[in-house]
């Protein structure tokens, strides 16, 4: 299983905003900054339908609501200047287990970089490589602390 390629958007309809955009800002800020971009890729790139703003619950796992062909999708989004970004651990975790305990329910990762225009967006199964990915091993951490003992 490969990873989605990357695919093109129309970032000069954006770039009041991304020319508003720096390295140091907080993630969250970043990230609410990037909304209008999302949609946008959402909504006429990748055919997604009654696209919302997810909840505002702490420990959300996703960043929007929506439908596609019919089936409803949470989608995480996570943006950047220059880079495609994947979600941590305990995010993936937390996605699984609403996509375990709500039948049908789907799921898509959205991945922005705003300067290059560029995207790319996992679904369902191309999920996978991201779910599977194992945990960084903390035997080489163990060892860096042991040999400060």
């Amino acid at each position: 299983m490969s990873k989605p390629k990357p695919k093109e958007f129309d970032v000069d309809k954006h770039k009041d905003l991304v020319s508003g955009l720096t390295e140091n800002m907080s993630e969250k800020k970043f990230e609410k900054a990037c909304e209008a971009v999302a949609l946008d890729i959402l909504q006429n790139y990748e055919g997604f339908e009654k696209v919302e703003k997810g909840p505002n619950f702490r420990g959300t796992p996703f960043d929007f609501f929506g439908f596609k062909n019919g089936s409803p999708y949470i989608i995480e989004l996570k943006g950047s200047l220059n880079s495609f970004n994947a979600p941590g651990e305990t995010q993936k975790r937390r996605l699984k287990e609403l996509l375990k305990s709500i039948k049908g329910l789907k799921v898509a990762l959205l991945q922005v970089k705003l300067r290059k225009g560029e995207y790319r967006i996992f679904c369902d199964e191309d999920m996978e490589i991201l779910f599977q990915r194992r945990r960084a091993p903390l035997e080489p951490i163990e060892d860096w602390i042991k040999e400060r003992f």
